[in-house]
C-alpha cells in the first residue's frame, strides 16, 4: 500500500498539472480569439474555475464557444481531482488515527521480582496461568511476529526481539527478575542460557529441552533446571498405569499472604497410606491442616478426622511455609 506521503505528493502532482492545463488552454482560447489577458488572469481563471465558484471578471471570462465548451470541461476536471484526491489522502489517515484507537495498547514491563519467559508456546500458556494464580509477575519475549499478535490479543506484557540479546534481555528487566525460563528451541535455549548466564550468575535459568540428548548442553550453557516435558509427561503415565503414585504432580496450589496450600499425592510405599488422619496426628504435631482430599475423582472437604488415606488420594494441606516443611519432614518426603 502506497504511504499517506506518496498519496499526497501524487495528488499535489495532479492538482499541479491540471492548473497548468487550465493555464494553457485559457491562453489558447483568448490567443485565438484576440483577447487581450496576462499570467494573473489565467491562473485566476483557473483557480474560479477548480473551486466552481463561477466568479468571472470581464478579463477571465471565456465568452466564445470554445471557451464555454472548455470551462464545462475544466470544470467537470476539477470536481474529479478533489472528488478522488481527497479521499485519497483523507481515508487512509483516517483509518491510521481508527486504527491507533482501537489498538491494545501493550501492558507495561513489570520493574522487578518478575520471570522473564523467552518464547511463546501451548505449554508457556499453562504457565502464564500459574504465575496469575500465584500473584507473580512476568514478560515475555519473542522476535516471531505472530506470537507477539497473540500476547497483544491475550494482553500479556512482551519485548519483542531475539531473547538470546543482551540489549533485548535487558529491556525486560533482566537485572531485577528472579527468574528466566527458555522455551525455544534447544539451540536458541542454549545460546538464551549463556547469555543470561554471563550477565548474571545468581538468576535461576530453567530451560525447557526437546530432545532428552540435550539436557546436558544446556546445563552446561547455564541452567540450573531443564526440564523435558515429554518425559516428564512419559513418566507420570507409566507410574499412574502401574498404579505407583508418587508425588510428581504436588506443589503449591494457592497462597493467601504468609498461608499456602500445597498438594501431595500419597505414593504406594508411604508409611501414611491406609491410615486415618487422626493417627498421624499432623496439626498437633506440625500446625499444617488437611483441608480436603482428591479421592477417587471426588473432593472432600474439611474430611472427617477417621477419613482413611489410601495410595493415590491427593493430600491438600494449609499452612505457613514452616508448617509444610514440618508436614514434609513428619510424613518422610524430604
Amino acid at each position: 500500500m502506497v504511504k499517506i506521503r506518496g498519496r499526497v505528493t501524487l495528488f499535489l502532482s495532479a492538482l499541479t498539472l491540471v492548473i497548468a492545463s487550465g493555464m494553457i488552454g485559457f491562453y489558447y482560447i483568448k490567443t485565438i480569439s484576440g483577447e487581450s489577458f496576462d499570467i494573473i488572469d489565467a491562473f485566476t481563471w483557473t483557480i474560479v474555475t477548480l473551486t466552481t465558484l463561477g466568479s468571472y471578471t470581464a478579463d477571465t471570462a471565456l465568452e466564445t464557444s470554445l471557451g464555454k465548451l472548455f470551462t464545462s470541461f475544466f470544470v467537470i476536471l476539477g470536481i474529479s481531482v478533489f472528488f478522488i484526491g481527497a479521499p485519497l489522502i483523507l481515508v487512509p489517515w483516517v483509518e491510521k488515527k481508527v486504527k491507533n484507537v482501537l489498538k491494545p495498547k501493550p501492558i507495561s514491563i513489570p520493574d522487578k521480582d518478575h520471570v522473564i519467559i523467552c518464547g511463546y508456546s501451548d505449554i508457556i500458556d499453562e504457565v502464564i496461568d500459574s504465575l496469575r494464580i500465584h500473584g507473580v509477575d512476568y514478560v515475555l519475549i519473542d522476535n516471531r511476529k505472530d506470537m507477539i499478535d497473540i500476547c497483544r490479543e491475550k494482553q500479556i506484557p512482551y519485548v519483542f526481539g531475539d531473547p538470546s540479546d543482551d540489549n533485548i534481555l535487558t529491556k525486560s528487566n533482566f537485572i531485577s527478575a528472579i527468574s528466566l525460563i527458555a522455551a525455544m528451541n534447544d539451540e536458541m535455549n542454549a545460546f538464551i542460557c549463556l547469555t543470561a548466564d554471563n550477565m548474571r550468575e545468581d538468576i535461576r535459568i530453567i530451560a525447557i529441552a526437546e530432545k532428552t540428548q540435550n539436557v546436558k548442553t544446556l546445563y552446561a550453557s547455564g541452567a540450573n533446571r531443564v526440564l523435558n516435558p515429554k518425559l516428564i509427561a512419559g513418566s507420570i503415565l507409566g507410574r499412574r498405569a502401574c498404579h505407583d503414585y508418587v508425588i510428581d504432580v504436588s506443589g503449591k496450589f494457592a497462597t493467601f499472604g504468609d498461608l499456602e496450600i500445597r498438594q501431595y499425592a500419597i505414593p504406594s510405599d508411604s508409611f501414611i497410606s491406609n491410615r486415618n488422619i487422626r493417627d498421624l496426628e499432623i496439626r498437633s504435631k506440625t500446625g499444617a491442616i488437611i483441608i480436603g482430599l482428591w479421592k477417587e475423582g471426588k473432593l472432600l472437604l474439611n474430611p472427617d478426622p477417621d477419613e482413611a488415606l489410601s495410595e493415590g488420594t491427593t493430600i491438600l494441606v494449609m499452612g505457613t511455609k514452616n508448617q509444610l516443611n514440618s508436614f514434609h519432614r513428619l510424613i518422610g518426603w524430604i
